[in-house]
């Protein structure tokens, strides 16, 4: 097999050697999940008698939170989500019949439910987590894919975790503004966002106060601001061009 990979490479199918190769080199899943996964038995999928080898797969989706990619050959199966049937295995050695919903993406429109879904549930897991903050800061590419976030907020973030909640909903209004950007000077806001004065701008000392390392290191101006909480500020900056919003600051009120 791995001569015809490497024969598969030579004669110009370059993705599919390096797709074989690299299934050749995983780990399967149900190392993690075999206990779990052995103790199911599949039953149906919304009252589709499957077979064992169809069905299975959609079971392990269950198991494992991932997304099933499906074909619409008819309208049962062209939905952004299916329910899986199954009879799950008792400490006391008895059956109990069980079902999860699960992410279905049979058609290109599935995808963004599916995505807020997944977000919806990362923001629930936050203020679940034993450590929400490193929750938050490790996911946020997931949580709020349309933000960046600079080098300071993490600790940032960690003093002010008692306003964690507030925080996460600011920052969910800025992340929708974001995507729905699609042009023009600035973001259609969803709350209020305001510019510091020029009296702050012009202040040397008051300008410093409000530049913040940004996710590359390098500082930048954060004049822009939103509220949270009763003094709690934002700072943000915006690029019309890239339609880039960046957060660099989240914290008290700064002075004026």
């Amino acid at each position: 097999l791995y001569d015809a990979y490497i024969k598969l490479g030579k004669d110009g199918y370059r993705e599919e050697c390096g797709f074989l190769m690299g299934l050749s080199s995983k780990t399967p899943l149900l190392r993690d999940i075999e206990d779990r996964f052995h103790a199911c038995e599949f039953l149906a999928c919304e009252r589709q008698n499957l077979s064992s080898d169809d069905g299975d797969p959609l079971l392990l989706c269950a198991i494992t939170d991932e997304v099933a990619i499906g074909f619409p050959s008819s309208p049962h199966w062209n939905r952004a989500q299916v329910t899986v049937s199954f009879r799950e295995l008792l400490p006391d050695e008895t059956f109990e019949e069980a079902s999860e919903e699960i992410d279905h993406l049979a058609r290109s429109k599935h995808a963004d439910p599916i995505c807020k879904r997944h977000r919806a549930r990362h923001l629930h897991k936050i203020l679940e987590s034993n450590n929400p903050v490193d929750y938050l800061w490790d996911n946020r590419q997931e949580i709020f894919p349309n933000l960046i976030f600079g080098q300071a907020i993490k600790n940032d973030l960690r003093d002010f975790s008692h306003l964690l909640h507030t925080i996460v909903k600011a920052l969910t209004s800025l992340e929708h503004s974001a995507r729905d950007w699609k042009g023009g000077p600035a973001p259609l806001w969803r709350r209020k966002v305001t510019d510091e004065s020029d009296q702050v701008k012009n202040n040397p000392k008051r300008r410093r106060e409000r530049r913040f390392p940004s996710h590359d290191g390098k500082p930048q101006d954060f004049f822009w601001h939103a509220r949270f909480g009763g003094s709690g500020r934002i700072h943000l900056r915006f690029d019309p061009e890239s339609r880039e919003v960046e957060i660099g600051y989240i914290g008290k009120h700064l002075p004026l």
